[in-house]
């Protein structure tokens, strides 16, 4: 099937168009959800139309219903929006061509087309019209791409729009919010908000108020006309607080695929929740055992955080100029003393320290890193930064403290530079966990990094790097194009493991003995016995074999 081309007006307004098939499930889906017989009963809105591929499709199910159209009740039956003139005007065109077809008089194909389309900003036009179906795809536009004034404007009408969240979460709170008693919400966009710090406001909008009758993930496929990364699932989504939920992953879409997700059949791929995710807790998984059993886990072990005294999660140092922080000595002649070994993600390697002789020039005092070093002491470095000048005094961070204008964005602090700490890259596959023992390296801001008082590291290295912790960090990380995962601190805080303290000396041993070994499978099974012992020794603790991640 070809992709259409995305003209230049519609990059600039996020518009991203579904393959028919997809707006055909969803539409079955929203007709199943609301115990809906017709069509021409409801009332529909489209809060951002586009080319019309949703709105085409209702009115073509609502004509083949053959209407009375002198019903003045059709001129209530769908409210469509979109700031683009050009998409307004050719779906209006495609809408009065499908009336005509039907019969409809050409007076009333005038006037239920004008009624029944608006060129505005759905999230600023205050309509206190209830709709049984809320349907559509909204636009996909990031928030450095809004503009600053309706980044305001967004900010003071919705209260899930916060951090620096996607356009289509304020499209989510206000669609849902005009939805009727009896009213089905159905949105196919981005699975970013259902994990992200970002999506807590919604997530709780939704479990407060409304019920996820389907969550279909679709982040592994294409459903739209253009090939975007887009990340896609399909919500459908309604007030009937306290009802079962669906949900289920597609992973192809390729001919009639969609059919095997039909939900409310005896055959289906969708599994059934009894209760879906409550207030902000992220939706971590689409398959109900594997949410309990992780639940199971994180009832009965502690987060990394709080599995020995003195452990702690951060991240490297982000600079705010790597072009002129990250290897200077490559283009100017630089103290040493002013050079941090740096580590970056690509320098971690199944499980060890691959260094490429990257530094980072440190602009803090070196025996007080609250402090910027004196520039005079370092000529060198102090010439090389005052090239530099123009460029790190742009940066906000220095605007907002003009003497220490040649900062790094983050603080370099020698407290991490000196720790023995574990490095774990942000984006990876899993289970790429390395320690930098001596406190050699400062690792970047694409590496986090862990320290601890109490934990043998080597220990801890070899739980990390297991299937035991990687599959915790894929129920509640993104997912990456290829099937990668995403490291961060959030992410990290939710992962579970045995206290230290809950190990013997031969389990820590054990663990110490794997330190280095790159087949994860002997990894998996050393932690494996590990976690029997522990089970062994705490009697009502969890049920071994639910660790079994080989």
């Amino acid at each position: 099937m070809k992709r259409r081309t995305q003209s230049p007006e519609h990059r600039t307004t996020g518009a991203v168009f579904t393959r028919p098939e997809v707006v055909e499930y969803m539409m079955r889906e929203v007709m199943r959800t609301g115990h809906f017989k017709k069509w021409s009963r409801l009332t529909v809105l489209e809060p951002s139309c586009g080319d019309g591929a949703f709105v085409v499709p209702v009115v073509k199910a609502l004509v083949a219903e053959s209407p009375e159209w002198d019903d003045k009740s059709l001129d209530d039956f769908l409210l469509a929006f979109d700031i683009s003139k050009k998409s307004v005007a050719h779906v209006k065109a495609a809408v009065a061509a499908i009336l005509r077809d039907a019969g409809c008089p050409g007076p009333i194909v005038a006037r239920l087309t004008a009624r029944w389309f608006l060129c505005e900003d759905f999230l600023l036009h205050d309509t206190n019209r209830k709709f049984d179906v809320v349907i559509g795809n909204p636009p996909y536009i990031r928030f450095d791409n809004i503009r600053p004034e309706k980044q305001q404007e967004y900010k003071a009408r919705y209260t899930a729009f916060t951090e620096r969240c996607d356009i289509y979460v304020p499209f989510f709170e206000r669609s849902m919010s005009l939805l009727s008693e009896r009213g089905v919400f159905s949105f196919i966009c981005s699975n970013r908000f259902v994990r992200s710090s970002y999506g807590r406001r919604l997530r709780r909008i939704i479990s407060d108020s409304f019920h996820v009758a389907l969550y279909l993930n679709m982040e592994h496929t294409q459903p739209f006309e253009t090939e975007v990364s887009a990340y896609p699932a399909i919500y459908v989504i309604d007030r009937r607080i306290g009802r079962e939920t669906y949900s289920g992953e597609v992973t192809s879409l390729e001919k009639d695929s969609l059919r095997l997700f039909r939900s409310g059949v005896a055959k289906t791929r969708l599994c059934r929740f009894g209760t879906w995710y409550r207030g902000d807790e992220p939706w971590v998984t689409t398959i109900a055992a594997d949410r309990d059993r992780f639940e199971s886990i994180a009832s009965k072990f502690p987060a990394i955080e709080q599995s020995g005294q003195g452990t702690h999660i951060g991240i490297g140092v982000a600079s705010g100029a790597d072009e002129i922080y990250v290897d200077p000595q490559r283009n100017a002649d630089i103290e040493e003393s002013c050079l941090l070994p740096l580590v970056a993600s690509e320098d971690i390697r199944d499980g060890g320290i691959a260094w490429n002789q990257r530094y980072m020039l440190n602009p803090y005092d070196q025996h007080d890193d609250s402090r910027m070093m004196d520039l005079s002491r370092f000529p060198k470095a102090g010439a090389y930064l005052n090239r530099h000048a123009d460029r790190l005094k742009a940066r906000y961070c220095a605007r907002n403290n003009p003497s220490a204008w040649y900062r790094t964005l983050d603080r370099i602090k020698y407290s991490t530079f000196r720790a023995a700490k574990i490095l774990l890259p942000d984006i990876q596959q899993g289970g790429n966990v390395a320690l930098d023992e001596r406190g050699e390296f400062y690792p970047h801001h694409n590496v986090y990094w862990i320290t601890s008082r109490t934990w043998n590291l080597r220990a801890l290295c070899v739980i990390l790097r297991s299937s035991f912790v990687t599959e915790q960090i894929r129920r509640v990380s993104v997912q990456m194009r290829g099937g990668s995962i995403r490291y961060q601190a959030q992410n990290l805080r939710n992962v579970h493991i045995p206290a230290w303290n809950s190990l013997g000396k031969d389990d820590v041993d054990l663990l110490v003995s794997l330190y280095g070994e790159r087949d994860i499978s002997k990894i998996n099974a050393c932690v494996a016995r590990v976690l029997k012992h522990v089970e062994a020794r705490q009697p009502k603790r969890l049920v071994v074999q639910e660790f079994d991640f080989s």
